[in-house]
């Protein structure tokens, strides 16, 4: 079973949790405090991979880097992670729930790459284009009047020579240029009985 398939039962089990409990808000903003430690200090993550150290001395490392106020759900969380050896898939994790709790508040993030940087009045016609075609995604967002909050990350990718492409909930739209040229290549070298058919 690949890690992804595996952060991602762990995410959604985690992410139920915190919204009976009440602590999605709290876990969301500690999961992203402790994201940037393994990220930004990967000698933490070679400290806790160490065999000689016990489950309990690991546990007690990353407790260290929480307030003393952590929700026990998280800190449950957390010793499950360290005795199943799965806390490296904390930044998956991490990224997996963050998108749910955004998700969960009416935010879409949508990534959108592109050869150039393209002006602010094109992004916000754009987001407005992607706000009316992009269904409410949550409980909170589906109200009469609620819409989903389109957040645009902008990319730059030089291969896609013009155009751009969107990225979101593992979908895309590829509005590139490098698209269209290969679809023109295609269709340039199908047969003739392909190009009929």
């Amino acid at each position: 079973m690949s890690d992804l398939i595996v952060a991602k039962r762990y995410t959604r089990a985690l992410f139920e949790l915190a919204v009976k409990s009440g602590d999605l808000a709290a876990i969301e903003d500690l999961l992203g405090s402790l994201k940037n430690v393994t990220v930004s200090h990967p000698q933490f993550l070679r400290l806790l991979a160490n065999p000689t150290l016990s489950d309990d001395e690991k546990y007690r490392l990353v407790r260290n880097l929480l307030p003393q106020n952590t929700p026990d759900l998280l800190d449950r969380f957390l010793k499950v992670l360290i005795t199943k050896k799965r806390f490296p898939l904390l930044s998956d994790i991490q990224t997996l729930f963050h998108k749910s709790f955004e998700r969960n508040q009416g935010v879409q993030e949508v990534e959108m790459l592109s050869a150039v940087p393209f002006s602010r009045e094109f992004l916000e016609k754009l987001k407005a284009v992607l706000t009316k075609k992009l269904p409410a995604s949550s409980p909170l967002a589906a109200g009469l009047e609620a819409r989903t909050e389109i957040r645009l990350i902008p990319k730059t990718d030089k291969s896609l020579l013009g155009g751009f492409v969107l990225r979101f909930d593992e979908k895309e739209i590829d509005c590139s240029f490098k698209a269209r040229i290969h679809e023109i290549r295609q269709q340039l070298f199908a047969s003739p009985e392909e190009g009929t058919a």
